[in-house]
């Protein structure tokens, strides 16, 4: 047989029948059955029958009860079945349909349609099977990509500070962090120089693998900044952040990469009382005696932009009681209720104004609860980071 061919499969318990249609389709591979079982028996031991011709009145099983059979078995299931009967009653015809036949000849042939109908049959089939490879191929690569991405992830996490590294030298304090794809561009980042704990939440430039690899940046260069070159002062490292972003990625007005990202930097000193706070586009929260503060952030990103000056420093002379939020627009941003609106700025601090006086590990559930539910079965649009802390 020629493996270029496609293959059909003859079943007819009449000898003159078989020869006839031997004849007529001789331009493909042919096998041949005169009886159900043997029809079962050969399509049962091959996978590459393409199409299926068959007979319905035959001594002992018949067509109906044979396509029953190979409808019903994983390896035959699939290949399209051709009646050729003399039976046209439309009970017969619906009959043929209803136990998994595609189409119906009727005898005596008429050599002209059964050419038609079984090349269109077989280019059908044909197409479909393609279809099914190239699907089998993307189901592996998206697979690998999968595999390889979720690997990644367990880098990404490995790189966030540790549980316990957080619980050492934060005060009261939970950490919500939900990437929209397996990896995040949304990231947190703690150190400590001396007796000041900086504290970062950063939104980088996109989602999924670009923000990851943007972020897995921006962590490394605060480690180079803060944990190496022992800067402290918000604004200061901003404004170091933005000049090895720009150098890095090789920023200018004419540049394609202009990605950086949306950041805030808290500084705790708890010797002198104070915090001190810088944010590119993103502001921090202070709720203090049930009211509701904005600690604006500067409309500067860290990365190349239009506007480029020095970043403001606020200072904050903290009491205690007092609580901070540090986040991405994420939570903010997301669809969802009854009305699949966003939740935008003025839901996200009465949501907030109305659990700041729970213990912040009771916030967490309650904010993530508040999410999943506010999101129900609408997809996240973006990477999720809320901080808060209390002093």
């Amino acid at each position: 047989m020629n493996p270029q061919k496609p293959t059909i499969l003859l079943v007819d318990d009449s000898p003159v029948n078989i020869e006839v249609l031997k004849e007529t389709l001789s331009r493909y591979n042919l096998l041949t059955a005169m009886s159900g079982d043997e029809a079962l028996e050969l399509a049962f031991s091959r996978a590459t029958i393409d199409l299926i011709l068959l007979d319905v009145i035959m001594p002992g099983m018949d067509g109906y009860e044979v396509c029953g059979h190979l409808k019903n078995n994983e390896l035959t299931k699939d290949i399209p079945i051709i009646f050729i009967t003399g039976q046209t009653e439309t009970n017969d015809i619906v009959k043929g349909f209803e136990v998994g036949a595609i189409d119906y000849i009727t005898k005596p042939f008429n050599f002209v349609e059964l050419k038609v109908r079984v090349k269109n049959h077989l280019a059908i089939k044909l197409g479909r099977d393609q279809n099914q490879r190239l699907m089998r191929k993307i189901e592996g690569v998206n697979k690998k990509l999968t595999q390889s991405i979720t690997y990644a992830k367990k880098i990404q996490n490995a790189s966030l500070p540790s549980s316990d590294y957080l619980e050492r030298v934060l005060p009261e304090h939970f950490v919500m962090l939900r990437p929209r794809d397996i990896v995040s561009g949304d990231f947190y980042w703690v150190g400590q120089v001396d007796a000041k704990v900086i504290l970062v939440a950063a939104d980088c430039t996109g989602h999924g693998v670009p923000g990851a690899i943007m972020s897995m940046f921006g962590i490394a260069f605060l480690h180079e900044i803060i944990g190496i070159g022992g800067l402290t002062r918000p604004a200061e490292i901003l404004n170091e952040l933005r000049r090895i972003v720009i150098e890095s990625l090789k920023q200018d007005e004419n540049s394609e990469v202009k990605d950086g990202m949306d950041i805030s930097i808290a500084t705790i000193d708890a010797p002198e009382g104070k915090i001190e706070y810088a944010g590119a586009f993103n502001s921090m929260f202070l709720i203090r005696n049930s009211e509701l503060n904005v600690i604006p952030a500067d409309h500067m990103p860290v990365s190349y932009g239009e506007i480029h000056r020095s970043f403001t420093n606020h200072e904050i002379v903290y009491q205690p009681g007092d609580c901070f939020y540090l986040f991405s627009d994420g939570f903010a941003s997301q669809f969802g209720g009854t009305r699949d609106k966003k939740l935008m700025q003025k839901g996200f601090r009465k949501l907030i104004m109305e659990n700041h006086l729970r213990p912040m590990a009771k916030q967490k559930q309650v904010f993530e609860t508040f999410f999943d539910k506010w999101k129900g079965t609408t997809d996240q649009i973006d990477d999720v980071l809320l901080l808060g802390f209390r002093m």
